[in-house]
């Protein structure tokens, strides 16, 4: 896997996917984790942002 600057929030869907397809086998389960990390990196984005504007 080639990491670039442009690597757009759809790639790293994508990427985040289908590692835990891989790993766990299962489209459901892969896309229940995929939705949990990126909410988990939205939230600290969010929450950096508002720390730093404070």
């Amino acid at each position: 896997m080639t990491h670039t600057l442009d690597t757009n929030l759809g790639d790293l869907i994508s990427e985040f996917y289908e590692h835990f397809l891989a790993a766990y086998g299962d489209e459901e389960l892969a896309s229940v984790a995929t939705a949990a990390v990126i909410n988990d990196l939205i939230g600290q984005s969010a929450t950096r942002s508002r720390d730093a504007a404070a």
